[in-house]
């Protein structure tokens, strides 16, 4: 065998623990402590290594040294010392020993890295979408490095809980004067120019349009935010933006009564899983998103208008589903147009809007007219629909007198599928859906 040969065997029988003896050969090149003496190990402060695959921790710094324990890969060890030989000296679980330095890396301590979401983010129990869920934590917190990336995740300490995030969810902090913003959401109440620095005098990177939400990831001094924006880091001036502090993000976005309002909104990229298109009548006949609705209300909202039909009264489509980007083009335009203050009382923030949920509807006349417009309320239309869509499992989803419950001006058109005994419910006591579950 070779010297390159041997060498390279006995790296794998220090992590397999293989016993490796030849018949009358005794061990292969290597000799024991007691017969050739220690080497000379150099005292070192102590550091902190993580192992990179199942590992012996040996008497003495060789592979001929009787095991002392065997150790699980990611396991951190406690580096007090190393050989000449390539080993290490370690201490773990009160216990002082040695292993190869081949497996084993250094560990970022806590001092070390800093990091800061991007985007609100799950901290799992394992490094991998399939480990349970510790707690979710919102764009903009920071996490504690407590080891190296590795495979894409890295393993962080937050609120005294360790876990693990997927790296490209996160940045590295920089540690300088700007600091990290409160867990918000920012949206933009204007057409703002991200710079290259936080003053006018930095360059124009691009132009965001009004009504858009805006990736904050720190306060500089001056007024300005830093963002991220399609992947490049700039500045935008805090004048000229909004930030609405105690939003939340709902934990059941798939239940049929979910609460989306101004202060909770839908998981980042929310998307329902049930979506099919309606088979009532729109007023247009292309076959857009807006004829989607969640499956059950679409059996639910068919059920509606044939009974409305079979009173004399006839209905008609608005919308219905609407993705995330139709929602904030959508509430661009009304910015644009009337400012956010006036569009936020009729139009919603992309992310809080019921029709992001599959189970909401706008509707209207038989004849098209008055389509979510003021005009609608007071038609035989509006009045079936106040006092019979409980019947089918909708309400009247931001009601006459409730605006400051809801955040919204009074909408007979608009209605939400929560299922029948819940909306009869709120029928019957003159409710909102907020006041129903006592949340704003």
């Amino acid at each position: 065998m070779t010297e390159v040969n041997r060498q390279t065997f006995y790296k794998k029988l220090v992590v397999t623990g293989l016993a490796f003896t030849l018949v009358g050969g005794g061990t292969l090149g290597l000799h024991s402590s007691k017969l050739m003496g220690e080497p000379t190990v150099a005292s070192a402060a102590a550091e902190t290594y993580t192992t990179t695959a199942n590992l012996n921790i040996r008497s003495g710094p060789s592979t001929s040294n009787a095991i002392i324990a065997t150790v699980k890969q990611g396991t951190q060890l406690t580096v007090v010392g190393q050989a000449a030989n390539g080993w290490l000296k370690v201490s773990y679980q009160g216990k002082t020993g040695y292993v190869s330095s081949d497996y084993v890396k250094k560990s970022v301590t806590s001092t070390t890295k800093t990091y800061v979401t991007t985007a609100n983010l799950n901290i799992r129990s394992g490094p991998s979408t399939s480990s349970s869920i510790v707690v979710t934590v919102k764009q903009g917190t920071q996490l504690t490095a407590t080891e190296q990336p590795s495979n894409g995740w890295l393993k962080v300490s937050y609120q005294g809980k360790t876990g693990y995030v997927s790296t490209q969810y996160l940045k590295e902090s920089t540690g300088s004067s700007e600091t990290a913003p409160a867990s918000s959401v920012y949206v933009a109440t204007s057409n703002v120019n991200v710079r290259t620095t936080p003053s006018t005098a930095g360059a124009v990177m691009a132009t965001i349009k009004a009504g858009t939400q805006l990736d904050v990831t720190a306060k500089a001094a001056n007024g300005w935010l830093k963002i991220t924006y399609q992947g490049k880091v700039g500045y935008v001036s805090g004048q000229y933006v909004r930030a609405l502090a105690g939003m939340k993000v709902v934990s059941n976005p798939e239940s049929i009564q979910v609460v989306v309002n101004k202060q909770n909104k839908l998981p980042e990229n929310y998307v329902p899983k049930d979506l099919v298109y309606t088979t009532i009548p729109f007023t247009f006949k292309e076959q857009t998103e807006k004829k989607k609705m969640r499956s059950e209300a679409a059996a639910a909202i068919a059920q509606l208008f044939a009974g409305a039909k079979k009173q004399g009264v006839t209905l008609l489509g608005v919308s219905a589903y609407r993705s995330h980007a139709t929602q904030s083009a959508l509430f661009s335009s009304y910015v644009q147009r009337d400012g956010y203050d006036k569009a936020a009382t009729y139009s919603a923030l992309p992310g809080t809007s019921e029709h992001e949920t599959g189970l909401g509807i706008d509707v209207t006349k038989g004849d098209g007219t008055c389509a979510a417009q003021d005009c609608f309320g007071g038609t035989k239309e509006a009045t079936w629909l106040d006092a019979h869509a409980a019947e089918y499992g909708f309400i009247i989803r931001y009601p006459k007198g409730k605006e400051a419950v809801t955040g919204y001006k009074y909408e007979p058109w608009h209605l939400r599928y929560v299922g029948k005994p819940v909306a009869q419910a709120i029928k019957s006591k003159g409710i909102t859906l907020e006041e129903y579950y006592g949340i704003k």
